[in-house]
């Protein structure tokens, strides 16, 4: 996952649906000095991947 991943609460399901979104289009958690941070909330996911196509935490594109 990388090392500044914390796991969302077990019950928070949006938030575990935002981890698999972010881990399935290549994305991971990282500290990146400068680079845009990850989006907290799902309904950001969708814009954030496709406005970051070279995002430093983005290992592959899926």
């Amino acid at each position: 996952m990388g090392r500044a991943f914390r796991a969302p609460k077990r019950t928070d399901a949006e938030q575990w649906l935002k981890v698999e979104a972010l881990w399935s289009a290549g994305f991971r958690f990282w500290h990146y000095a400068g680079a845009q941070p990850l989006p907290e909330r799902l309904r950001d996911v969708e814009d954030f991947i496709r406005r970051n196509p070279e995002h430093p935490a983005r290992i592959a594109r899926v």
